[in-house]
């Protein structure tokens, strides 16, 4: 049973584990553990924790934007791939956005290389709407309008 609960202080160090593995950090700008504790107290900013059971098996990071009207996904880690945990992570993520930030656009960005998170957003209802040069790299902007 997948669950997510807020993060607390303690799993940071296991966050930034999961970051460095080969399977993320091609497609994520690690965080130092300096750098996730320092945003953790950010009020902005919403860690949550995702469990398979009683195991820690990954992690979304929310940013509220100023206006309040959006929230941008900013990261969603995962240590095990291809069993659907991802998927129904971000399901739950979006409930939390809607129920308890009470806000209705989520939005992202992915590379473009990065085709598997894409195939993903867009099975989960997420569309397209710009592009960002970043660091000799693309970015695609997709978001999602919750009811």
């Amino acid at each position: 049973m997948l669950r997510l609960s807020v993060s607390e202080s303690v799993h940071l160090s296991k966050f930034v584990t999961m970051e460095s593995t080969a399977g993320n950090s091609q497609f994520i700008i690690s965080n130092s553990l300096s750098t996730h504790q320092s945003q953790f107290v950010d009020t902005d900013l919403r860690y949550l924790t995702i469990h398979s059971g009683s195991e820690i098996v990954g992690f979304i990071i929310l940013a509220i934007d100023p206006d309040r009207k959006s929230v941008e996904f900013r990261r969603i880690v995962v240590a095990k791939k291809g069993l659907g945990i991802g998927q129904e992570a971000i399901k739950q993520m979006e409930k939390y956005v809607l129920e308890e930030l009470r806000i209705t656009r989520i939005w992202l960005d992915v590379f473009a290389d990065n085709t598997r998170a894409q195939h993903i957003y867009q099975k989960l209802g997420y569309q397209q709407f710009d592009t960002m040069p970043f660091d000799n790299r693309v970015l695609l902007l997709f978001e999602k309008h919750l009811h």
